[in-house]
């Protein structure tokens, strides 16, 4: 990652484990484990302060050493993926363990419009792959494979839609 600007954040009193990086385009948050509630919360603010500072498109929370979650922490995760996309930003969740799935669905928990993937380097791809069209119009059934450039063909226009697409 050496070829990179990085800018790394500690300003969040005891948390010594939490850092904020800037690389590039995107603001890379790799969530601690273990937060009070006042860490929580000094969190969201510190990451939505750096979308703004940094104008960042892309804001990658990782979430891999985060073992259990409680309603308070589902909220967190949900409120600040909708707020940083409320700013502009692109949200991918990457590393949710287990328990914090289970917790999230049982709380009714949802993140419309927000990308998750199993881990940090499918997060940086998607990322990379500048395909923001593809991941977020899904009102054609682009992500569930239900239409298909053949019907597309069949319907009368010159052009595919996915002429111009790469395989992400």
């Amino acid at each position: 990652m050496e070829e990179f600007e990085m800018d790394t954040f500690n300003e969040l009193g005891s948390m010594g484990t939490s850092t904020i990086q800037k690389l590039e385009n995107l603001l890379l948050v790799a969530v601690p484990r273990d937060l009070t509630d006042s860490e929580v919360l000094r969190l969201r603010r510190q990451v939505l302060q750096d979308v703004r500072r940094y104008r960042s498109r892309w804001v990658l929370l990782d979430f891999s050493r985060v073992d259990i979650c409680d309603s308070f922490f589902g909220r967190f995760i949900q409120s600040t993926a909708k707020m940083a996309s409320l700013m502009g930003a692109d949200v991918v969740i990457s590393g949710l363990q287990d328990a914090v799935i289970e917790t999230m669905v049982d709380l009714g928990m949802t993140l419309p419009n927000i990308h998750a993937v199993l881990d940090l380097d499918d997060a940086l791809a998607l990322s990379r792959s500048d395909q923001r069209d593809v991941w977020q119009n899904d009102s054609l059934g682009l992500e569930d494979g239900s239409f298909d450039e053949s019907e597309w063909e069949d319907s009368g226009s010159r052009e595919s839609p996915f002429s111009n697409l790469t395989e992400v």
